[in-house]
């Protein structure tokens, strides 16, 4: 393309023309680019700016251009608030999880942090413990339901752990409490 060109300062000859692009005059000593093939001369910024020459069929001629995407305009993402990772929607920035996809915003999804036992896990531990030496059937009862409300808690807060011993004090607070109504029926029956 540069040998079909001829880039020079405007001279008499080529003052006398209008731009080939911008329809403009040219003034004597501007830079100027002439198309060879054509023999049409244009300002050099209407050349550089287009890419080549305005003539249809010309060997010089632009290239068509792709249209260039809009760039995404940013979102302002108001003070103490963030992105979901997940689902996009805002949320408060310390938030343990996002309130509409109920991940956990990080970008594996998984808390990464400290966790403390859940209220009512060691507690059902404990009832569980219990339930199988002393009244099953009431302390039974309390380690199922600490059980589940420690599981609860678990479920909506990624702080929290101690599922391994809410699990455990549940199951023993069944079999307690099984021991113990086998032990009140046998009673009640007559054969203990």
């Amino acid at each position: 393309m540069s040998e079909s060109t001829k880039r020079m300062k405007v001279n008499r000859k080529l003052a006398e023309h209008k731009c080939g692009r911008c329809g403009e005059g040219m003034a004597f000593g501007e830079d100027a680019v002439v198309c060879t093939p054509c023999n049409r001369g244009y300002h050099a910024a209407c050349w550089d700016g287009a890419g080549g020459c305005a003539t249809e069929g010309c060997e010089n001629a632009a290239l068509a251009q792709l249209e260039q995407p809009a760039a995404a305009a940013e979102k302002e993402i108001p003070l103490g608030k963030m992105e979901c990772p997940h689902c996009g929607k805002l949320i408060r920035s310390n938030a343990n999880t996002c309130y509409h996809c109920k991940k956990v915003p990080t970008l594996d999804g998984v808390y990464h942090g400290p966790k403390t036992p859940a209220p009512g896990s060691t507690a059902a531990l404990v009832y569980g413990i219990l339930s199988l030496f002393v009244c099953g059937i009431i302390f039974g009862i309390l380690a199922i339901s600490k059980a589940n409300s420690a599981k609860k808690y678990i479920d909506r807060d990624p702080r929290y752990g101690g599922e391994g011993m809410a699990m455990a004090g549940k199951v023993i607070g069944i079999i307690g409490l099984v021991l113990w109504g086998i032990v009140v029926l046998l009673r009640v029956s007559g054969n203990f």
